[in-house]
């Protein structure tokens, strides 16, 4: 794995990653909360941020008509799928077979999640014969073309496809706000080891898998942080945008604090915070971070967390009140927040403050 101190070298650039409960510089594998690492090379535009992401569930991967790959069952159930905001996805149970002809419409990645797999693959000229490792990651560039394909799976292996269909990043202006057209064609490596780019697609499967409990604007920060990275590496040769280092004004700063207390109990989307600052998302995510210093995710849980330790203290609320109350997808997303953040649950917040015992926070 190429350490990001290691791009930043290689073209004086590092387009937005995420520092996601853990992908930091040094140590990718380990999951943290969403953070940009603000080293972004990005100019953004004045796109409007008004759309909104249809469900997994009403846009089916272009290449699920495929009878081959169908025949894999898939490891996610309708609501899990319908749930998730970001880029369209699978994971499936990987099975022994040998293919002829998959195609697609967009790029694609493709992951072993789990289990040892072996794989000879021939697309677009190129062929390849390799067991994947924990960071191997396959990306199909331009599209998704398999002229064939053979795998030979252990029994429990997980297959996790993401097909990386920009339409809506072009329309809401991210994709201007990231790079020059000269750099909106990815190129295809199918044998790809890269830290980065597996943790992320490991933390989304495990987003996915757990509802989206943190709701779309986490989803779309994740699909927004993924493809950054990708036409950072992994796009064809061009012209840079210029690292954005601008910061909100004082408006645009008051309107997006008080849109998230205004709706704190609701899913905000990274569009409406967007809007609420007259910018388009990708843009508004640099400024906000250059303003707050941390994510707009991150600024979200902090309040939300502040809110629900304000009912537990003053109210006697039960807790699945407190977290839809409070925006948490539900008492268990609650009950890991606070334990992750405070290192407490919310009962033994509760019960702290009873006793008169007040315990002390690590957060």
């Amino acid at each position: 794995m190429r350490p990001s101190s290691y791009a930043n070298r290689r073209v004086g650039y590092f387009i937005g990653l995420l520092e996601l409960h853990g992908i930091d510089k040094g140590n990718p594998s380990r999951t943290q909360e969403i953070l940009w690492d603000g080293r972004a090379n990005i100019v953004g535009t004045m796109a409007t941020a008004d759309l909104r992401p249809l469900p997994l569930g009403l846009r089916p991967m272009s290449w699920l008509r495929d009878a081959a790959v169908r025949s894999e069952p898939s490891l996610l159930h309708e609501s899990q799928t319908a749930a998730w905001a970001g880029f369209r996805l699978g994971i499936f149970e990987a099975t022994s077979k040998e293919v002829a002809g998959q195609r697609g419409e967009h790029p694609a990645l493709a992951m072993i999640l789990r289990g040892s797999t072996r794989a000879q693959i021939a697309s677009r000229g190129d062929r390849c014969d390799f067991s994947p490792g924990r960071d191997s990651v396959g990306l199909f560039a331009p599209c998704l073309d398999i002229s064939w394909t053979r795998w030979d799976c252990e029994p429990g292996a997980e297959r996790m496809m993401v097909e990386l269909d920009f339409t809506a990043l072009v329309l809401a202006g991210d994709l201007d706000a990231m790079v020059v057209g000269q750099r909106r064609v990815l190129r295809q490596d199918l044998t790809m080891r890269d830290g980065h780019v597996a943790a992320l697609m490991r933390l989304i499967a495990d987003e996915v898998r757990q509802g989206s409990p943190h709701g779309s604007l986490y989803a779309t920060s994740l699909s927004l942080g993924l493809a950054a990275y990708l036409f950072s590496e992994k796009a064809d040769s061009g012209v840079i945008r210029q690292r954005e280092r601008g910061r909100l004004s004082a408006s645009q700063k008051s309107r997006v604090l008080d849109l998230v207390q205004l709706r704190l109990a609701e899913d905000i989307a990274l569009d409406d915070l967007a809007a609420a600052a007259g910018i388009g998302r990708f843009h508004f995510l640099r400024l906000f971070k250059n303003t707050l210093g941390i994510t707009p995710h991150r600024y979200l849980m902090d309040q939300r967390l502040a809110a629900a330790r304000k009912l537990l203290e003053t109210t006697d609320q039960g807790l699945a009140d407190v977290a839809a109350n409070t925006g948490f997808s539900s008492q268990s997303h609650l009950c890991t927040a606070m334990r992750r953040r405070l290192g407490v649950t919310p009962q033994q917040w509760r019960q702290s403050l009873r006793q008169r015992q007040p315990i002390r926070a690590n957060a």
